[in-house]
């Protein structure tokens, strides 16, 4: 599978954050609503310049009739949180997460998943035996270690 990188849009892309627009893509308020949605799970974020459904999003340059892909740079703070919980399993002596390390991951990283955003991504999103356990898409393949993406600090887990 292809590595999908974040577009120079991406309003996780460390360098947009905080940058003025007059769609406010990058301003503190947006990126919280954002990531609360992200963090709740149960959809997928769109990458704003393919995704035509909104008025902001094709003045700021999203092509009508194009298809929206989820946006990488979601994926890769997603992917960023799973391993973490993934850490917690590790540190256990398990290479399979469960419900200690799910309350430890709740507890610990207050600002990253929610309960409810840890089953969508955990059940819904990755794969079981090569394809999805419910019919939603698997998470694409992202360079997760791509520093120019990430949180606003106020966003973030220390």
């Amino acid at each position: 599978m292809t590595i999908q990188r974040p577009c120079d849009n991406c309003p996780w892309r460390l360098a947009n954050q905080g940058k003025r627009t007059p769609w406010g893509f990058y301003n503190k308020t947006n990126l919280r609503r954002l990531w609360r949605q992200i963090r709740g799970g149960g959809a997928m974020q769109s990458c704003h310049p393919t995704d035509p459904s909104h008025p902001d999003h094709i003045a700021a340059g999203a092509k009508p009739g194009s298809t929206p892909r989820e946006c990488p740079g979601s994926v890769i703070l997603v992917v960023r949180e799973l391993c973490q919980l993934q850490r917690m399993a590790e540190e256990r002596g398990s290479d399979a997460i469960d419900v200690p390390d799910i309350t430890r991951y709740l507890k610990q990283r207050r600002k990253g998943l929610t309960r409810s955003g840890l089953l969508y991504y955990l059940i819904s999103r990755t794969v079981f035996g090569g394809k999805p356990l419910i019919g939603e898409p698997v998470l694409p393949d992202v360079d997760v270690d791509d520093k120019t993406i990430g949180l606003p600090p106020e966003l973030a887990d220390g």
